[in-house]
């Protein structure tokens, strides 16, 4: 028994555990079942990204503190004068179909994604000014831009700009691509079951991990299960029962009182990118005035908004970065502050008196917005804003939809308050929500919806972009930053976070970049 006992101790250290702890399954609860896309090159939405990190590998690997390190690129220089990048890459590597990881794969994703019947969503924002790609050897390629892009780097570490497979894209084709992929990663895509779950299996030929992770070759997790659980408290009933191991944006109170069970621990990721907010459309309707703009955001008091739907663990935001986004302008601190009398005074001066109800008119018109949140876009805060601004005479006007309706309003222009939060790694972001090239159009550049068409932001935004040197594209965000704020179009919420609680029995769970998505290759049973 006894040598038995120290055979076992001899296999843990050696990381050959028994195989049953080999073969473990992970079960995540995932708070939303409107999933159209698992292609990296298309999607923008951080559902589908929570498979794509698992799936998919990108050419620099990034920690959940955003530092950079070598992944399926082993090295990479950036040109002095910013407009490229030469990357080696890492020799091999295979896809899940078998086919090799080369340099003719990276110029098949690239130059997919700026192909317009691709219709990219994030990724062609991401990859930025992208011009070309070289080949310069099989595994060496260099990256080219038609201005300096001072994100080249960072910015290859987005999930986004993972490497996809040219022979299956080829194959299916890239509608049937979105829905079984093809990637490097350490797990494979196996099947999705359309409102119910997707399934991946472990990829046994991985063994090319970044350096930052625990483990090296294939994961002890064999199967990954993808539960789609929109509703919080049947996922957090799953929890509870052991039919799922983790659970998406657990509510507050849940998280609360499951971290003080010794059966459950708790993660909270605040995520760097676009923190959670409102855009208001300036096109039309009473959101044209700033004046109007400005007291809305002056009658919303963030602070007690917090207190009151996240209980204080969930901290009020002033501007259009999270503080932990690299590039962050503590100025934004300054920007209206919660003062219903100035508003009102705002409100005034713009000609809009208090009507017999408590609702301003002006002309005969009332002081009336839409606020249209598809479900999993905190519905509970559009009725807390709502009731803020009730109170200075705004009527808004809450309308639940779907995400499909949502993007229809968009494109024809309808929409008038939306919310919008984006995770992401660098500050270039800004770009994709307030440059006049993104103001809403199908296909490409669809997420300006406040319709801003401001020349001056677009240089400071493509200026900062191109800035090789770091200061200086510091302070370039932060001149952008102090105009988005001064044109009034977007409201600062609170910091998006995604609020994770799971099984204690398992352990090795770890933030992807930008500490949004779960990724699972280092699980392993808690000791």
């Amino acid at each position: 028994m006894r040598r038995a006992t120290l055979l076992a101790s001899v296999l843990l250290l050696a990381g050959m555990l028994p195989a049953a702890a080999q073969n473990l399954t992970v079960t995540w609860g995932e708070d939303d079942n409107s999933a159209r896309t698992y292609d990296p090159r298309v999607t923008q939405s951080r559902h589908e990204t929570q498979i794509i990190v698992n799936v998919f590998d990108t050419l620099i690997a990034s920690d959940e503190d955003s530092k950079l390190h070598p992944g399926l690129a082993t090295s990479w220089d950036v040109a002095e004068d910013g407009r490229s990048i030469t990357l080696k890459l890492r020799q091999g590597v295979t896809f899940h179909d078998g086919t090799p990881f080369d340099a003719e794969a990276v110029k098949f994703t690239f130059d997919s994604i700026v192909d317009p019947k691709l219709g990219s969503q994030g990724a062609v924002d991401i990859l930025g000014p992208y011009a070309s790609t070289d080949i310069l050897g099989p595994y060496e390629v260099r990256i080219n831009y038609k201005r300096p892009f001072g994100a080249a780097a960072p910015n290859l570490s987005q999930a986004e700009l993972s490497m996809v497979s040219p022979a299956a894209v080829k194959k299916l084709g890239d509608a049937a691509f979105a829905a079984a992929p093809v990637g490097t990663g350490p797990f494979r895509f196996v099947s999705w079951e359309r409102g119910r779950q997707v399934v991946l299996e472990r990829n046994d030929a991985y063994n090319w991990a970044p350096e930052f992770m625990r483990r090296k070759g294939p994961s002890q997790v064999a199967r990954v299960v993808n539960r789609f659980i929109p509703d919080a408290s049947t996922r957090v009933a799953a929890l509870e029962s052991g039919e799922i191991d983790m659970s998406d944006l657990t509510p507050i109170l849940d998280l609360q009182r499951l971290q003080a069970n010794p059966k459950y621990k708790v993660m909270v990721g605040e995520a760097t990118g676009l923190p959670f907010g409102l855009m208001l459309n300036t096109s039309h309707g009473i959101l044209q005035d700033p004046n109007v703009r400005k007291a809305f955001i002056m009658g919303i008091d963030r602070a007690g908004l917090s207190d009151d739907l996240f209980f204080g663990l969930v901290k009020p935001v002033y501007g259009p970065l999270s503080k932990a986004t690299p590039a962050y302008w503590p100025g934004v601190e300054k920007y209206y502050p919660y003062d219903p009398k100035k508003a009102a005074a705002l409100l005034d001066e713009a000609g809009w008196k208090p009507g017999p109800d408590g609702v301003r008119v002006k002309n005969g018109q009332r002081l009336t917005a839409m606020y249209q949140p598809a479900a999993p876009l905190e519905p509970d805060t559009a009725v807390a804003v709502q009731a803020e601004l009730k109170r200075i005479g705004f009527d808004i006007r809450i309308e639940i939809i779907t995400f499909a309706k949502r993007e229809d309003l968009i494109m024809n222009n309808q929409d008038e308050i939306q919310p919008l939060r984006w995770i992401s790694g660098d500050p270039s972001c800004l770009e994709v929500m307030f440059h006049s090239r993104n103001i809403p159009a199908p296909g490409f550049g669809k997420f300006n919806y406040a319709h801003l068409n401001d020349k001056e932001l677009d240089s400071l935004l493509e200026r900062a972009a191109g800035a090789a040197n770091p200061a200086q594209r510091d302070t370039l965000y932060g001149e952008a930053q102090k105009r988005i704020m001064d044109s009034a179009v977007w409201v600062p919420l609170h910091e998006q976070v995604n609020t994770v609680a799971y099984r204690a029995d398992k352990t090795g769970y770890r933030w992807a970049r930008t500490r949004w998505n779960m990724k699972f290759y280092d699980v392993e049973v808690a000791r």
